[in-house]
């Protein structure tokens, strides 16, 4: 299973960079799941993390978390997970 991890921070601005890039590669996103600091009057940076579960070669994977990871203030892990 492939998974990546989103750090996400200054989300007011980053989000539309993400949500834009996640969409170019939605055919192969198989689960998704976002959680986000609430935005109050005074927190403008507020941060976000995403978990992406992801069917696609590695190649793609890669080129995914490389085209989010270019991103100002945005950092995406990718994790490989197997049962033995």
């Amino acid at each position: 299973m492939d998974t990546v991890f989103l750090l996400i921070g200054d989300r007011v601005e980053s989000a539309v960079r993400v949500q834009s890039i996640l969409s170019q590669n939605g055919d192969i996103i198989r689960t998704r799941l976002g959680i986000n600091r609430e935005i109050g009057r005074k927190d403008m940076e507020a941060s976000g993390f995403v978990f992406l579960e992801l069917c696609a070669d590695e190649s793609r994977v890669d080129s995914l978390v490389k085209e989010l990871n270019s991103l100002e203030r945005v950092r995406a892990e990718h994790l490989r997970i197997e049962l033995p």
